[in-house]
């Protein structure tokens, strides 16, 4: 039994650093500004967490933040609002709440700019169409003014000579 128990203890401990240490080189993928990296990191990190604690509210805030920053190659604001959620919903009063709070607002500010945004560049694409179709039917508009036009100086001409 003893043995079977010091096996156990050497699993979990060996579990708990291999956490540790797949948290560590996150940040440090983080500080470096690899954040595609550091997210795969991170999310295999929180998939091997299955309780919150401080050192999850720290990957779930730094995961957020990564996929928050629009400097980031895996930019995803709706996917930081979703993190940043999970995170205060775990942990509310937790070291990382404060700054989750008004990441969360800002994060939610942008998907629903961006909504308006695609929305509004959708309807000047819209804009642009009709404007195009606009100018064809005014072009077309202007030669069958033109032609009736000619057809009526034929008419008015024809009509002086049958007059005169």
């Amino acid at each position: 039994m003893t043995a079977s128990r010091t096996a156990l203890m050497f699993l979990m401990s060996t579990l708990l650093a291999s956490c540790a240490s797949v948290d560590r080189q996150a940040d440090d993928l983080f500080a470096a500004g690899e954040y595609a990296r550091a997210a795969q990191v991170y999310e295999a990190y929180l998939e091997s967490e299955p309780e919150s604690g401080p050192e999850t509210s720290k990957a779930l805030y730094r995961l957020a933040i990564t996929y928050g920053s629009a400097s980031s190659s895996v930019y995803d604001p709706e996917k930081a609002v979703s993190l940043l959620q999970e995170l205060l919903s775990g942990d509310p009063k937790g070291e990382y709440s404060l700054a989750a709070q008004v990441i969360l607002q800002q994060q939610k500010e942008i998907v629903s700019l961006t909504a308006v945004v695609t929305s509004r560049r959708d309807l000047i694409q819209t804009l642009i169409a009709d404007l195009s179709n606009l100018q064809e039917d005014l072009a077309r508009t202007e030669t069958e003014v033109g032609e009736r036009n000619e057809t009526v100086q034929a008419l008015s001409a024809r009509i002086e000579h049958l007059r005169s």
